[in-house]
């Protein structure tokens, strides 16, 4: 028998949320495209910086992200992956980054002054309007950054969705 063979590895399966899964690329790819939202914020904050007598449209800029969200999710998904694994990864660096904003804000009361601290504010900034929006009765940052983490975890959910009713 082959080394792997004996530990029980099968080499081509991999095991995300539970779920065996025989191909990795799109699992792979989602979890590269859930850093999408850092590189759209640090855009965001670069302009905002930079043309500070400007205003964006930040009420579309944050449906247009959910949308693209969505639509990421409906295309990686496929029938060889379910929804969960598609879902769970999307949203894996957005969960982390959650992590790192409540430990900031609800323990530090602060946020880190280095890379890390910048990093976890930037990912949401694309849709912070829309969690704002949603939570204007709360005084703290962190629950319009768990709405934020809620529409992305939802948009993924229904994009995965909306592609499994198509190919039936």
């Amino acid at each position: 028998k082959k080394p792997s063979r004996m530990l029980g590895f099968q080499p081509k399966i991999i095991v995300i949320g539970g779920i065996q899964m025989k191909k990795r690329f799109p699992v792979i790819i989602a979890f590269v495209f859930g850093a999408l939202p850092f590189l759209i914020g640090c855009i965001q904050n670069w302009y905002m910086l930079t043309y500070v007598d400007s205003v964006l449209p930040y009420g579309f800029i944050s449906l247009a992200v959910l949308c693209l969200w969505g639509c990421i999710a409906f295309l990686l998904n496929d029938r060889s992956h379910s929804t969960k694994a598609i879902v769970i990864s999307l949203n894996l660096i957005a969960s982390l980054d959650l992590l790192l904003l409540g430990i900031q804000e609800l323990f530090l009361h602060a946020y880190w002054m280095n890379c890390v601290g910048s990093w976890s504010q930037f990912f949401y900034l694309p849709m912070l309007n829309l969690g704002f929006s949603l939570t204007n009765w709360s005084h703290s940052v962190f629950t319009a950054y768990v709405t934020c983490f809620a529409l992305m975890v939802a948009v993924s959910f229904i994009g995965c969705k909306l592609k499994e009713n198509f190919q039936k």
